[in-house]
């Protein structure tokens, strides 16, 4: 990582030194441009959270029984810098139709996997751009990342798709309303292994395997009023089991489709904006916010492809460019297979309300919201959690001084 800091920071000073000539001439010499995001949280999680995940709100991480992760007694107060984001986007020209390359990467400090709850350096896209092609790692092209309520909670909603990856991506703009991407990507996949073990101790490893990427293509109209989008994800999930007595891997396939609708519709004169999400269809979990998995077993332990949904409903209102409203509640649910244990992920759902006062305009802002989640297992055993949050934000941007956006 260190040394991959470095060469960045090298290229980015490189490039640097080409911007600080005369901004006419950015049509044919390299420029950058640098935001940067200080952002800290003061919460007070009411009820519980495993700790590892403080930082976020996440549903599917509140725990149900004595044992889970985070249970304790309620009531903790936590600090996080993590929400904090480093933004670059270098432009080069070129001469050529498609003009210059656009090369950006995101970093923010929010530790993930086995960094959980750490304040680390995580690298969150980054990915080269020249004209309708894109490469890298970036938001998926099944993710309407516009559709991410204004909101201070870094998790989101747990019914929302929401996950960035490696891809190859193709943009046809048709006119300044209508256009079409298609793409494809290498995400992440989860099976849940279930009662397997419990019928048979020797079956040791379960994993997905990325044998063929995933396709997707996206359709986007766009107005004054507002837009709509749709999304159809087409993967292939593959997996293998290693078991002790044979130590020899078994392999198999399963398909795997989804569609995702997004809108944002503006009302009273764009100071408010309503803004909806609804994600459905069978092995499309690795993409969701939180929550559920692409395989499982059923009744007769072989492997199934359970179906998921999600939504969410957001609304948010500014009055006079200053202080922001807004309420979002989401929603997700997974049809369990009869070979799930019972405490396996069924359904979650949050709640998020809050308020956002802008001291000094897109750069110094600070807001308050209270957070409510609720989760579900197999077994229909719940448990809810709490929160309110203090935040606040800095924004700093060096280069053309486009505005730095929540996320």
């Amino acid at each position: 990582m260190k040394n991959i800091l470095i060469i960045i920071i090298v290229l980015f000073v490189s490039l640097a030194a080409f911007s600080q000539n005369n901004k006419e001439d950015k049509k044919n010499k390299p420029y950058l441009n640098f935001s940067i995001a200080i952002h800290t949280d003061l919460i007070y999680d009411i009820n519980q959270m495993d700790p590892a995940w403080y930082a976020g709100f996440r549903p599917s991480k509140i725990p149900i029984y004595p044992g889970d992760p985070g249970w304790g007694t309620d009531g903790h107060t936590y600090f996080s810098m993590q929400q904090s984001t480093f933004k670059t986007d270098a432009f080069i020209p070129v001469n050529h139709k498609w003009n210059r390359i656009k090369l950006h990467i995101t970093f923010d400090l929010y530790g993930t996997e086995d960094q959980a709850g750490k304040t680390v350096p995580r690298f969150r896209t980054g990915y080269g751009e020249w004209g309708p092609l894109l490469i890298g790692k970036e938001w998926s092209t099944f993710v309407d990342l516009d559709a991410f309520p204004y909101n201070y909670d870094w998790w989101g909603p747990s019914g929302m798709a929401l996950m960035s990856g490696a891809m190859l991506r193709y943009t046809h703009n048709f006119n300044l309303k209508n256009k079409v991407e298609a793409a494809i990507e290498l995400p992440g996949s989860d099976i849940d292994p279930g009662q397997l073990r419990e019928i048979d101790p020797s079956l040791v490893n379960f994993k997905t395997k990325e044998v063929l990427p995933d396709l997707i293509t996206r359709y986007t109209r766009s107005g004054k009023w507002g837009y709509v989008k749709g999304a159809l994800l087409l993967r292939q999930l593959s997996y293998e089991i290693l078991s002790e007595q044979t130590e020899k891997a078994v392999a198999n396939n399963k398909f795997g489709w989804a569609f995702n609708f997004t809108s944002r519709i503006n009302v009273f004169k764009d100071r408010g904006a309503f803004q909806f999400q609804t994600v459905f269809g069978h092995g499309y979990a690795g993409y969701n916010n939180d929550g559920g998995v692409e395989i499982a077993p059923n009744a007769n332990y072989q492997a199934e492809v359970p179906f998921q949904y999600g939504f969410v409903a957001a609304y948010d209102y500014t009055f006079a460019d200053r202080l922001t409203l807004s309420v979002v509640y989401s929603e997700t649910k997974e049809n369990n297979t009869e070979g799930q244990l019972d405490n396996a992920f069924h359904n979650s759902r949050y709640l998020v309300s809050q308020v956002i006062y802008q001291i000094i305009k897109n750069t110094l802002m600070a807001g308050v919201n209270y957070q409510w989640g609720r989760l579900y297992n197999k077994a229909l055993d719940s448990a809810r959690d709490q929160r309110v949050m203090f935040s606040a934000r800095y924004m700093f941007n060096w280069g053309t001084g486009a505005v730095n956006t929540l996320r």
